[in-house]
């Protein structure tokens, strides 16, 4: 706007200069022009400066904005130098709690490792191990479960060796009553292979013996040489004296503070084979505790047993003697010869099913051979049903004897769940004298179909050779006397 006005100033005074003289009327009007400018400049220089106050009025606020903006940003630098500052320190403090952690997890390893070599292992228990399986068989179930709870805590609570310490000794306490205690009590016991009701009497770990109530037996629990430890087993084979003693202990157990009891505090095989070493039983004395051992069903199964002997020794008898054909090879000689007459007389010698028939073709002269064929057919049909009677019971009875001693098993096996649902299952004298009882009436069974079978295919196989026999006589008598016909 400045330059504009000096050139337009510039001009006019050229003008002025150069112009020639002008008029008074042309002065007028170039001094009212030259005014109009002179307003126009003047209009001109006042927008100049307002416009020059302006720029340095929005400079002088620009400048103080960027004052304040300078020191703010100045107090947020200072501030984070600051936090940088304390965050190096922050480093170099956890840095070295970080050491000091290394060092204190090191330590506390080292101390840890100590104490685990001085707490309580397992090993620790194999004393109390062996001394369970030394002793006696009795209340395994929970002693055996004493000692597994007990390697379960030391192998969780290592880091608690007060508690372990508390769990080892109650554990020790248990065996300790255990080993003193003197128990009385009845029930239903084991003698041989029959269940029996009885009392029994614990002396600890070292002893036990039992009677039965119903009758006189008597058994003492001893050890027996196992193929890798010392087992224990119910002996009832016992010498005399010892019974007697056994006796008078139970009538003066609760009468008496004081009794004599046949106990050997070490436990040795040796001792034991003398106690029990009393005779073997006779084989009428084992089959009679066999059969009572059976039970109930072991009487149908010796029914069985009598009635299949009896029809096998009846049936033998009838078909040996239906089966005897002496003098048949002369009769049928005599038909060779056509000698009708002598076969006749010498038919009336020959017995039992060949003979009849022989009889019966030759008694008369048939009109043909149709009506002799009809005779010997009446006499098949009389002599066959004779021949094989009874052999379709002995059948029979050599099936049913095995299904006998198999309800006799599932019998047993109920009455044997029932003991172990009493009694548990620690002692396996017990389980396995229960299956043993089980098992007698399908062994029982099984010894009577086994033999019966046997006959029975045998006397069978000899009615067929005999009705076999009898079809050939038959056919060979037909066509001796019937070959011209």
């Amino acid at each position: 706007m400045k330059n504009i006005l000096l050139i337009l100033f510039f001009s006019l005074s050229a003008s002025f200069v150069y112009a020639a003289p002008p008029s008074g009327e042309q002065l007028v009007k170039e001094r009212a022009q030259l005014n109009s400018a002179k307003a126009d400049l003047e209009e001109a220089r006042k927008k100049r400066d307002m416009a020059v106050a302006a720029r340095w009025k929005d400079r002088e606020i620009a400048n103080k904005e960027r004052e304040l903006f300078n020191e703010k940003y100045r107090e947020q630098k200072d501030k984070i130098d600051a936090l940088m500052s304390e965050r190096a320190r922050l480093l170099e403090d956890v840095r070295v709690a970080r050491e000091d952690l290394s060092q204190v997890k090191a330590a506390g390893e080292r101390s840890r490792s100590d104490f685990l070599a001085l707490a309580l292992t397992p090993d620790v228990l194999d004393g109390l191990t062996q001394l369970q399986e030394q002793g006696i068989p009795f209340k395994m179930t929970d002693r055996i479960e004493n000692m597994n709870r007990l390697k379960k805590e030391i192998d969780l609570y290592r880091d608690d060796p007060m508690r372990l310490v508390r769990s080892v000794f109650s554990v020790l306490e248990y065996e300790l009553i255990f080993s003193r205690e003197v128990e009385l009590d009845t029930g239903d016991l084991i003698f041989d292979n029959s269940v029996k009701r009885g009392q029994r009497l614990r002396l600890g770990g070292l002893f036990a013996m039992q009677k039965s109530d119903s009758d006189s037996s008597v058994a003492l629990l001893l050890p027996v040489a196992g193929e890798k430890s010392r087992s224990f087993s119910w002996q009832t084979n016992l010498k005399s004296d010892v019974q007697t003693t056994i006796y008078s202990a139970f009538a003066s157990v609760n009468d008496k503070e004081e009794f004599l009891i046949p106990v050997d505090p070490l436990l040795s095989t040796t001792l034991s084979s003398e106690l029990a070493s009393q005779n073997e039983k006779t084989f009428k004395e084992n089959a009679i505790q066999f059969f009572k051992d059976g039970g109930i069903l072991m009487y149908p199964i010796f029914a069985l047993l009598i009635l299949s002997i009896l029809l096998i020794i009846e049936r033998f008898i009838v078909i040996s003697f239906k089966s005897y054909s002496k003098g048949t090879h002369d009769v049928l000689k005599a038909l060779e010869s056509n000698s009708i007459d002598e076969a006749r007389r010498l038919s009336v010698k020959v017995k039992g099913s060949i003979g009849s028939i022989l009889r019966r073709g030759l008694e008369k002269d048939y009109e043909n051979r149709e009506a002799a064929e009809k005779a010997i057919e009446e006499v098949f049909a009389a002599e066959t049903p004779s021949i094989e009677k009874g052999l379709s019971s002995i059948s029979v009875m050599a099936s049913t004897a095995p299904l006998l001693g198999l309800l006799g098993t599932v019998m047993g096996m109920i009455e044997l769940f029932e003991v172990i649902t009493m009694h548990g299952t620690s002692d396996p004298k017990l389980l396995a004298g229960g299956i043993s009882i089980a098992l007698i009436t399908t062994q029982a069974g099984l010894m009577v179909a086994i033999p019966v079978q046997l006959l029975h295919t045998f006397l069978s196989n000899r009615a067929d050779r005999l009705t076999g026999k009898m079809e050939k006589i038959g056919l060979v008598l037909l066509n001796r006397l019937w070959s011209k016909g």
